[in-house]
């Protein structure tokens, strides 16, 4: 899997030297897809990628990650979302540092893995009352494709451009790789298929979101906890309002209408957009980091005694009743 046995992809802590401003593109053009992939996703999420781009994609993609209502059951069911979303949000990043920076082929990786699949069985074995919400192939499939798509079809959706075909390529062996090592019910997947390149992932992710689904009430609570948690995580008080916004845009109006809660107004979503662009623009101008993206989240992480004071989790100033029929109906 890795382009060379037993090299880690990037390892914790390492800086690379030598090289000034806007160094990773120069790094990267040096690869090949084909068979240094998982070092060029390790150099681009570690060096290219900020902590809330890690945010903007979790949140919002897990909202479309339980379009299906078994999914949606299965989340309300731990309930970790609603109630300890800082927790979650933490594990959410240590299992991507380790896919993504340490590298699949690592032993990092490996543990992550093995570990996810644990989680799995274990909610599998408890929960049978919620029978397949670990068995259907394409439930595995479609995180692996927005994992690796997010980027892409973001910015090409504001009219920017998109990644490269290289690290197209190097995004499509990454879920490839990490779907190989995963196991649903009924048995490991490394002999199922996966979308075979980077055209028949993205057009996985149209079929899927296409499908019909039915609203759920379980989905509502959750998507709304995500939206509210993710709204005052990164924005203060008088920005919350638009931190929600921009986690429906992020999601995708279908999406926000499943999970009934809301979609935004012509002229909130140009705001939106402006600032998605805004945010890419100054981020092309803007060095790329030398500290790897796992130092700089342990920066922000809390300890398991801070987290206990935070849970359970309220979001401040957001209004708890139930919704009303107008709002039922959006």
């Amino acid at each position: 899997m890795a382009s060379r046995q037993g090299e880690p992809a990037l390892r914790r802590g390492h800086k690379y030297s030598g090289h000034k401003y806007k160094w990773v593109d120069r790094e990267l053009a040096r690869m090949d897809p084909e068979t240094d992939w998982e070092r060029m996703i390790s150099l681009y999420v570690g060096h290219r990628v900020p902590e809330f781009a890690l945010a903007m994609m979790i949140y919002p993609g897990t909202m479309r990650m339980m379009q299906p209502a078994a999914g949606s059951a299965t989340l309300a069911h731990t309930s970790k979302l609603e109630t300890r979303p800082h927790r979650r949000f933490q594990d959410g990043n240590d299992f991507l540092m380790a896919w993504m920076v340490d590298g699949l082929s690592s032993a990092a990786g490996r543990r992550a893995a093995a570990r996810l699949n644990r989680i799995h069985l274990g909610i599998a074995r408890r929960t049978p009352y919620l029978p397949g919400n670990f068995d259907d192939i394409d439930d595995f499939v479609y995180p692996l494709v927005l994992l690796a798509t997010f980027g892409d079809r973001l910015q090409t959706s504001l009219g920017l451009p998109g990644m490269s075909e290289p690290m197209k390529t190097a995004w499509h062996r990454w879920a490839q790789g990490l779907f190989r090592l995963l196991e649903r019910e009924s048995g490991p997947l490394a002999g199922e298929a996966f979308p075979e390149d980077w055209n028949a992932m993205t057009e996985f992710a149209l079929k899927f979101d296409s499908r019909p689904y039915e609203q759920t009430e379980s989905g509502h609570r959750v998507a709304t906890a995500m939206m509210n948690f993710f709204a005052e995580r990164w924005f203060p008080a008088p920005l919350r309002a638009f931190g929600r916004d921009l986690t429906r845009y992020l999601a995708g109006e279908r999406v926000c209408r499943l999970h009934r809660i809301g979609w935004i107004s012509p002229r909130r979503e140009r705001v939106v957009r402006l600032f998605l662009k805004t945010a890419f623009r100054v981020q092309r101008v803007l060095p790329d980091y030398r500290t790897p993206l796992p130092e700089r989240l342990q920066r922000t992480r809390r300890t398991h005694t801070q987290l206990r004071r935070l849970e359970p989790y309220r979001a401040p100033g957001v209004n708890t009743q139930p919704p009303t029929e107008q709002q039922r109906r959006r």
